[in-house]
């Protein structure tokens, strides 16, 4: 069974100070970005672009997901009208206090990564080619690390492979024990997810082995995007503690990940000419040199 094991959240502390505190959260993450990065890497070298130039990215792409992420959650804990939960700028930004949103996430690296690449003057496609599998299993791997931390469940479910959640860890709307007993399961969101992103990654590698020669460049990304971004808007039906617009069942979430597998169609389209594009050629209007007057008087 999924909860089979019990594993605390703090695999080890460092002796600094009172203690930092390292979390398995933290360290699962870790691995899925340095194998999808290490994916990428080999993909960037077959496709003759500069790996160093992808790593030196990748750097600032993290750090300004996570940002972006984090910024992202707290904005929809505002809209939710959990705003009190943010006295401070410190509570805002603190990422270790947990809370991120990983659609926020990537809207904010890949703004940021296309600005690095422009900046290096590197081809946009080719990169963004290799960023999107890469994502699926980093990602594929991180969403573990929820089920460590007893979060990312969905509503009480019946079915085998429902896990439980301890009484500490749930959702306010599953807190009343007498209604919900320890015993209750819970829909494993985070393995559904999981296993959609693991499942795109190995579909899109052997995609990307097959076509890459016939393909053109930014292919292979709006894919991701239309399989990562479908999934989720998939995934959002099991996210009770995502809030939504209004007293629908949508979620905010729901919306950008929808936007994110449109996104994914267009950039497929556009990449093969396929959009009506404006027609931009401005029609040169004949000059016609005005007739001289006669002169009736001559």
């Amino acid at each position: 069974m999924l909860d089979a094991i019990n594993i605390e959240r703090v695999a080890f502390t460092i002796p600094i100070g009172d203690g930092f505190p390292v979390y398995w959260y933290g360290i699962i993450i870790t691995i899925g970005i340095a194998i999808g990065a290490f994916w990428a890497s080999r993909e960037i070298e077959r496709r003759k672009q500069n790996v160093d130039e992808l790593y030196n990215g990748l750097i600032i792409v993290v750090f300004a997901g996570y940002l972006f992420a984090r910024l992202a959650y707290v904005l929809l804990d505002v809209i939710a009208g959990r705003g009190a939960l943010y006295a401070s700028i410190w509570d805002v930004f603190n990422i270790r206090a947990g809370g991120v949103n990983i659609l926020g996430g990537f809207i904010g690296a890949a703004l940021i990564g296309i600005w690095y690449i422009r900046w290096r003057r590197l081809n946009v496609w080719h990169y963004a080619d290799v960023a999107g599998p890469a994502l699926l299993i980093a990602q594929g791997i991180g969403r573990w690390g929820n089920f460590i931390n007893q979060e990312l469940y969905g509503p009480p479910t019946e079915l085998p492979w429902g896990v439980h959640i301890d009484a500490a860890y749930r959702l306010y709307q599953y807190a009343d024990i007498n209604t919900y007993p320890l015993e209750t399961r819970f829909h494993p969101t985070f393995l559904y997810e999981s296993l959609w992103l693991l499942l795109g990654f190995g579909l899109l590698v052997w995609l990307n082995n097959r076509y890459r020669d016939q393909w053109r460049p930014g292919t292979l990304f709006g894919a991701f995007l239309i399989w990562w971004g479908s999934g989720r808007t998939w995934i959002e039906f099991f996210r009770p503690d995502q809030p939504t617009i209004g007293n629908s069942f949508i979620t905010y979430s729901m919306v950008a990940a929808f936007l994110i597998a449109v996104a994914g169609v267009l950039v497929i389209m556009a990449r093969y000419g396929k959009l009506p594009m404006p027609d931009r050629r401005v029609k040169r209007r004949r000059k016609i040199k005005p007739k001289p007057r006669r002169n009736e008087n001559g």
